[in-house]
């Protein structure tokens, strides 16, 4: 049974499953839905709790084996077990199948780790548990999403918040929702009973958005610079390897190029989605792009990034990421820093 991150706190209140799958990238939810399934799991008789994480020399056999076994202190244990890879193997699928056979077993098996792969949800050890067990997968908040989240979890503060504040909020702290919580209850203890607006948001609060490489190329796609600006900041503040981004970013130009040179030659956009591996879901961005960036364009930025590796592999960049920046402004298609561009590569 899937259970999404929101609903949890009302599943919580029904009797728990013999197994509990938690599993996702998103840290602060996973960690929080590990916390009350552990006091929900107190609260009906677990007084006992066993914690392994899987590795390469974990033994599997002590799963049934913890199961089987008598306890001086409790009759019903919480059973974890962390799997960081979300990759049980062959002799771990084979231990989660016969632990799903077990009689009169009383005890849970909470399950948890990183985000599980479409092989492991279609592999046997999933689908038989997942006929009586809880699935809970835990994904990053998407950008339009946070502010509700956030607004969620300011009124479950008790903080008065209004609407541009939310939205400044979002801005600071998204990627990092653990922040974003801590922060939240921190206001609510310096701002008690006092609508806050953004004047005291930025009074109070500095940045602590984190963000990757993929998150920025995604908004130079879609056309969002001034927040594409804001991730190059903070990937700066991060000291992200400057050759990491233009290499990102040299990528997509590439890609790019051959889907505009296949729409030249009168290619299906479809067809050349699929033989490029490009997810459905990001293929709105690339049309967009292509949209604002013909071959020209897209030459000028194969050659802008190809200018700036060879100068700083060899001799070096004093502010590399000031360079960086006019790269990523070049994906806007602005006849004026294309020119400029030009230029300058051609020197």
């Amino acid at each position: 049974m899937r259970i999404y991150f929101n609903q949890l706190e009302k599943q919580l209140k029904q009797s728990l499953p013999n197994v509990i799958m938690v599993f996702g990238d998103e840290p602060f939810q996973l960690q929080s839905a590990l916390d009350r399934i552990r006091q929900v799991a107190k609260e009906q008789g677990c007084e006992e709790r066993v914690r392994w994480t899987h590795d390469n020399q974990f033994n599997w056999q002590l799963l049934l084996d913890e199961a089987q076994a008598l306890s001086l202190f409790a009759t019903k244990k919480l059973i974890e077990l962390e799997i960081p890879t979300a990759k049980p193997g062959r002799e771990g699928s084979k231990i989660l199948q016969a632990w799903a056979e077990l009689a009169d077993n009383e005890h849970i098996l909470l399950l948890w780790g990183g985000k599980l792969g479409r092989e492991q949800t279609n592999s046997k050890w999933f689908k038989l548990l997942d006929k009586t067990a809880w699935y809970i997968p835990v994904y990053d908040i998407e950008r339009e999403q946070l502010p509700n989240w956030l607004r969620q979890q300011c009124q479950q503060q008790g903080l008065n918040i209004t609407h541009n504040a939310i939205g400044l909020l979002a801005h600071l702290f998204e990627g990092n929702l653990l922040s974003a919580s801590q922060e939240i209850t921190r206001l609510s203890l310096i701002f008690p009973n006092q609508e806050i607006d953004v004047k005291e948001i930025r009074h109070a609060v500095s940045d602590q958005s984190r963000f990757t490489v993929f998150q920025l190329v995604d908004d130079l796609l879609e056309g969002k610079f001034e927040q594409a600006m804001h991730i190059l900041q903070r990937l700066e503040g991060e000291e992200l390897e400057p050759v990491i981004i233009s290499w990102a970013l040299q990528k997509e130009a590439d890609t790019l190029t051959q889907l505009q040179l296949a729409k030249q030659q009168g290619q299906s956009i479809e067809a050349t989605f699929k033989s490029l591996r490009i997810w459905q879901q990001k293929q709105a961005a690339y049309k967009q792009a292509l949209q604002r960036l013909d071959l020209p364009t897209l030459e000028t930025i194969l050659m802008s990034l190809a200018h700036f590796d060879m100068q700083y592999k060899t001799s070096g960049i004093k502010n590399p990421y000031t360079l960086l920046a006019h790269c990523c402004l070049l994906f806007g298609a602005d006849p004026r820093l294309i020119k400029l561009t030009s230029k300058i590569v051609a020197a």
